[in-house]
């Protein structure tokens, strides 16, 4: 159980890093939207992400779960890149 532990304290680091390098680049989308005059919200992509990602989930409980997962990310790069928007 202990190993198992460690596992997961390294796979939320490497999550964290993602995540970050992810704002990174939601990040520069939101300065060139905002230099575009573009909207925030394209939900075209969202869509596109979120059924190009569960798709690659094979786990009939998992491919249920995984979305919800994915919507969060979504979400919250929208708020992130609102926020950047308003300075």
């Amino acid at each position: 159980m202990k190993n198992l532990r460690k596992e997961i304290d390294l796979l939320d680091d490497e999550m964290l890093e993602l995540f970050l390098k992810r704002m990174e680049i939601v990040k520069k989308i939101a300065l060139e939207k905002k230099a575009l005059g573009l909207e925030i919200l394209n939900q075209d992509r969202e869509q596109e992400i979120l059924t190009r990602m569960t798709n690659k989930v094979d786990d009939q409980y998992l491919s249920g779960l995984y979305p919800k997962f994915i919507v969060n990310i979504i979400e919250i790069s929208r708020i992130y890149q609102e926020l950047l928007m308003k300075e």
